[in-house]
């Protein structure tokens, strides 16, 4: 019987490891090739403008700041295909650059040199892969709260972070900072990662419609796929949880209706902070505060 099994378990290792091939898209997600260690990313300021009625993307852009690990004329961002580059800057000026998948290969005009630091500017738009089970097979989620609003999150661990925005796709490199500015149709409230920094109300031309613009700030360093966007008819209260080192902003989001409950049902939030803080140590984020958001 053991011989048996361990000949079934041996056939069924090279049964896997047969079938799995890795194609050349799979290779330049995964591979550490010199046109992408040859940076370190510092900083991302990313800003979206989102279109709920298109379940769209629209005249959106991330800054990739950077620190030159050695010198190069030219680097690998990434974006998935679907979405589209729409122009690419270094220097006030607009750079040639070519796709190859979901990779987007950018040309320098010139060589940057070891220990520069600098940055370069992806406009980019397109229609985001909607998620088909989030968060396990994610994207966008595109859902009804129970009033009929527009309820929206972002799930991408699985897929990865390009899969809705421009950035250096690997988990060897996490930006220091970041900050998420987001766009959505008023009266929709944006919830993001970190701190909100600013939230006010404009009009804008291109949605032909009034917008909140809602800043986040995240000043630790963040896995790309942890980057989310969280929109709809929001309600927010706080509290404070009293800890040994200090006292601790608590931030709560959650649909209009559930208001009520969410105030009920978080009293569980600083028994189990005060549990964590005693077999872990003090909350690692405390310059972001702690937050919890009702997802789709």
């Amino acid at each position: 019987m053991k011989t048996t099994t361990i000949q079934l378990l041996f056939f069924s290792c090279a049964f896997i490891l047969q079938a799995q091939e890795f194609s050349r898209k799979d290779s330049l997600r995964g591979n550490l090739t010199e046109i992408r260690t040859c940076y370190d990313v510092t900083f991302y300021d990313l800003f979206v403008m989102l279109d709920e009625k298109e379940k769209s993307l629209e005249k959106s852009y991330n800054i990739i700041h950077f620190n030159v690990v050695s010198d190069f004329d030219k680097m690998q961002i990434d974006l998935v295909a679907n979405m589209e580059v729409m122009r690419i800057e270094f220097e006030q000026k607009g750079l040639e650059y070519s796709r190859e998948f979901d990779a987007v290969y950018i040309n320098f005009p010139r060589v940057l040199k070891k220990g520069e630091q600098t940055n370069v500017k992806i406009w980019y738009s397109g229609y985001p892969r909607e998620a088909v089970n989030a968060p396990w097979d994610g994207g966008f989620s595109w859902k009804k709260d129970s009033n009929g609003n527009p309820w929206i999150g972002v799930s991408c661990q699985g897929l990865g972070a390009s899969v809705w925005w421009p950035n250096k796709d690997h988990q060897s490199d996490e930006p220091d900072s970041m900050r998420i500015t987001c766009t959505a149709r008023y009266p929709l409230k944006i919830i993001a990662n970190g701190d909100l920094r600013s939230d006010t109300s404009v009009w804008n031309q291109y949605l032909e419609s009034w917008v909140n613009v809602s800043e986040w700030f995240v000043s630790y360093p963040i896995n790309n796929y942890n980057v989310t966007l969280n929109i709809g008819d929001y309600e927010h209260f706080s509290d404070s949880y009293i800890s040994l080192k200090d006292t601790l902003r608590m931030d709560y989001y959650v649909l209009h209706d559930n208001l009520e409950k969410a105030k009920e049902h978080f009293k569980q939030v600083k028994p189990m902070m005060k549990c964590f803080e005693n077999y872990f140590g003090e909350y690692p984020f405390w310059n972001d505060g702690y937050a919890l958001v009702e997802t789709p």
